[in-house]
């Protein structure tokens, strides 16, 4: 007995239900969230882009991967704080497929302007540094002259007769 490969994806077909009224995004969404939440997954962002180029949904999630990964080359290079960043990147790559994967077009924080060219690198760096600064500011220790100094009160003498401290 064959098996053919077409009839048996027509009674796939067959059986999957399509929901009544559904437009043409919402298609879109449905049928490639899969590949779209595989696009965060380091160089397969380019190789989906190139191949998937029809899917609006796969566009949108494949340009924020592929800024995603071409921001961790170069910070896999730097020495110590480097690994501190791409465990960034890692986490907004875990961000952007979960929301691919659940069909939402949510921009992962930064990445997303600057896939959209709203944004350029430079821009992103200087809010990150101005919220580096922030940081550092509000944990700066205070001075000497700023902070009030309060004195611990005078322990306690038991004044009793007989107390042999006395």
């Amino acid at each position: 007995m064959a098996y053919h490969v077409g009839s048996c994806y027509n009674k796939v077909m067959e059986t999957m239900q399509i929901p009544a009224h559904e437009t043409p995004e919402q298609a879109d969404i449905r049928t490639n969230k899969d590949v779209a939440a595989f696009s965060y997954v380091w160089i397969m962002s380019v190789v989906i882009y190139i191949a998937r180029k029809d899917s609006p949904f796969i566009r949108y999630h494949s340009k924020q991967g592929i800024v995603l990964f071409l921001l961790s080359i170069p910070v896999s290079l730097i020495p110590h704080i480097g690994s501190y960043l791409i465990f960034l990147l890692a986490a907004a790559m875990l961000l952007g497929f979960l929301n691919a994967a659940n069909g939402q077009t949510r921009d992962v924080p930064l990445v997303g302007p600057l896939s959209r060219g709203e944004m350029s690198l430079s821009d992103v760096l200087h809010l990150l540094m101005d919220w580096l600064k922030k940081v550092i500011v509000s944990r700066k220790k205070p001075d000497a002259k700023s902070v009030a100094v309060v004195q611990a009160p005078p322990p306690a003498v038991d004044t009793k007769p007989g107390n042999p401290i006395l």
